[in-house]
């Protein structure tokens, strides 16, 4: 029986499965980005911390005060 290289054949199967099932870590599509605005408001309307804002919402603390400076710009402008 000829010797097996465990080694290559374990890391295609991995590879492999990873490339077939991995969603995109950052998705910045109009649709993605409205989505995560909408879940800081509601998060933020809730009462919720800028930290677990951001840890709900998928995004950076950054990001949340972002979002909300420029909602806070657009109301009073």
């Amino acid at each position: 029986m000829a010797p097996v290289d465990t080694e290559h054949s374990e890391t295609s199967a991995v590879e492999n499965s990873l490339s077939v099932s991995m969603v995109p870590a950052h998705d910045s599509s109009p649709n993605a980005m409205r989505h995560k605005e909408q879940s800081v408001f509601r998060l933020k309307a809730e009462g919720k911390s800028m930290d677990c804002i951001a840890q709900e919402a998928g995004v950076s603390r950054s990001t949340v005060t972002r979002i909300l400076r420029y909602v806070e710009r657009a109301s009073a402008g």
